[in-house]
């Protein structure tokens, strides 16, 4: 009689995250306004709150942010100022003012949006950022 073979399933998360670094002097309504207008979604100014806990303090604080799903592209789109009230979302870039997050991105290209969101007059850098080392946004996006 043949030996069984075993095999193991392994199934990934297959969730992709893009993240990009805006700096601006916009407010955040404004530049949400100037991302709707130019990307043509629709942003929105959440009701909810991102709670995170920054360098390990006692307080949890809170972090307005934007959010769009585009129900025809399963895509979803989060713009969170950096720098608010009561701390700094990612302090390890402090020069950062704002993150632009897509999650399960189908709809552009990285260059042609990177490029699109350099157009929008104000916006003076943005930057790409590797996904992993923004382990906390995945909270934000599930």
């Amino acid at each position: 009689m043949a030996k069984l073979k075993k095999y193991d399933l392994v199934l990934e998360d297959e969730t992709t995250l893009e993240v990009y670094g805006v700096s601006c002097a916009f407010a955040d309504y404004r530049l949400a306004w100037e991302l709707n207008q130019c990307l043509d979604l629709n942003l929105t100014k959440s009701n909810e709150v991102y709670e995170l806990r920054p360098n390990k303090a006692k307080e949890v604080v809170p972090f307005r942010y934007f959010s769009f799903f585009d129900e025809e592209c399963l895509t979803r789109y989060y713009l969170i100022k950096n720098k608010q009230e009561l701390g700094v979302f990612h302090p390890e870039r402090p020069m950062i003012d704002y993150f632009f997050v897509l999650r399960e991105n189908f709809t552009f290209e990285k260059e042609e949006l990177i490029l699109n969101l350099r157009k929008i007059n104000g916006i003076v850098a943005v930057f790409d950022f590797p996904a992993e080392e923004f382990d906390m946004i995945a909270y934000l996006t599930s």
